[in-house]
């Protein structure tokens, strides 16, 4: 498997893919979930025979929130 990161999102591919292979599927990826609203946080790219399996990953969601005493003494 080889990491790199695209347009900031970091993409995991077999090392058999061309550059230009994991560009156009990463490419379509991203054109999928802008178009859904999501954020992005990882691709992973698997050849699996004849077929090529392409998993995405939502980006965590964090968010701090001050804890207020709502205990009673």
């Amino acid at each position: 498997m080889c990491n790199t990161i695209i347009h900031g999102i970091l993409v995991e591919s077999d090392s058999s893919l061309s550059g230009e292979e994991i560009n156009n599927l990463v490419y379509e990826v991203i054109q999928s979930w802008t178009w859904e609203g999501k954020k992005l946080g990882k691709i992973e790219i698997i050849r699996d025979g004849q077929w090529m399996q392409v998993r995405s990953y939502e980006q965590p969601f964090i968010q701090l929130v001050p804890m207020k005493a709502t205990l009673k003494e």
